[in-house]
């Protein structure tokens, strides 16, 4: 495998049940452009799409226009939900057959899409559970368009939410699957194991390995339950979403107080983190923070000091019902790691919100 073809995350494709509504949702609260759609009146089959972008960041935003298409069928058996990480290729012929000699399945073969105007080669390969990995060529390689998308004369956002890239991925596993999963992405993708830490509470634990492309510009973090006196929260999110599925993905920003207090006035409500957490805080850390600290505990942000900096975190509770999917806020202050002593307060805290969400549904 040559994984230098292998530039990075292209786009996130999410399948949902009203793609309008849920596009105007990113927009309005999380603060996305939404920049362009496609339909059949575009020539896109089969569903309608929206296209946003904020920062170096591309979500699709899709839905089905009947019940045999392939988002129909993915949003009833999982909800709203993570369906294609897709990458961006130099070349895409030559990682796909790579993929497949290596053992990936095929979903799409190469194929040049193009619209009169806009050309590009995409093709596609199955990953965990439904999801997908698409390879996306372009001739112009600048450019993050695509053919079929007809631009949208929305205002630019004023909401100024300040997120800036995709800066890792969170799958949850089903139980015993870690190593065939690792083993995938080391295998047919060429990726290597970046880190890995294990996290045991009085009643479950989990299993982690961060995994990630030589130029470490895709990383993702593999998570695997482990149940102890009851199901982990791993489990719980496998059994919800009906496989394995992307659990969070993480936006980085530059001031996340600034991105948590006008998340919050949009409505965003955030995993709560005990008081006892930030009592443990390490004290050079609060030193160097102290001025910060009453606003980043009321924000629920975590905070984990690294070799060379420090890193902020903040998890949104799941925007459905479902213990599912959620959104992660970033901030990186000389730090490339994933906060060794956050990484067990964040599974605390959304086995804690599990529990409420599921007395709630």
């Amino acid at each position: 495998m040559n994984s230098k073809s292998l530039k990075g995350v292209d786009y996130i494709e999410i399948y949902v049940f009203n793609a309008f509504q849920a596009a105007n949702f990113y927009r309005s609260v999380f603060g996305f452009d939404i920049i362009g759609y496609a339909g059949p009146e575009t020539g896109l089959k089969d569903q309608v799409s929206y296209f946003l972008r904020q920062g170096s960041i591309s979500l699709l935003i899709s839905s089905a226009i009947h019940g045999d298409s392939s988002p129909s069928k993915f949003v009833v058996n999982h909800k709203e939900s993570i369906k294609d990480v897709a990458f961006t290729t130099t070349d895409v012929s030559m990682l796909y057959e790579t993929a497949l000699r290596a053992g990936a399945v095929s979903i799409l073969e190469p194929t040049e899409i193009y619209d009169g105007k806009l050309k590009i080669t995409k093709a596609t390969i199955a990953t965990f559970g439904n999801t997908v990995h698409s390879f996306i060529e372009r001739e112009d390689p600048s450019s993050y368009e695509l053919p079929f998308y007809t631009p949208l004369r929305y205002p630019s956002n004023n909401i100024s939410v300040g997120l800036e890239n995709l800066d890792h991925i969170a799958v949850a596993l089903e139980t015993g699957s870690m190593e065939l999963w690792k083993n995938f992405y080391e295998e047919v993708l060429g990726f290597y194991v970046f880190s890995a830490e294990d996290i045991y509470t009085d009643a479950s634990g989990m299993k982690s390995v961060v995994i990630s492309n030589p130029a470490e510009t895709i990383k993702f973090v593999l998570v695997e339950g482990v149940s102890g006196k009851k199901p982990s929260q791993i489990e719980n999110f496998v059994s919800y979403h009906g496989c394995s599925g992307v659990q969070h993905i993480a936006f980085s920003s530059k001031n996340i107080i600034a991105t948590a207090s006008l998340l919050q006035k949009q409505g965003i409500k955030f995993l709560e983190i005990p008081e006892t957490y930030y009592e443990n805080i390490p004290p050079a850390l609060k030193k160097n923070l102290q001025d910060k600290m009453e606003i980043i505990r009321y924000s629920n942000i975590l905070v984990d000091l690294e070799k060379h900096g420090y890193l902020m975190q903040m998890f949104t509770r799941p925007p459905e019902n479902l213990p599912t999917f959620f959104i992660e806020i970033i901030q990186r202050e000389n730090s490339i790691g994933f906060g060794s002593n956050n990484i067990k307060a964040l599974y605390e805290a959304v086995e804690k919100d599990q529990q409420r969400a599921t007395i709630n549904v």
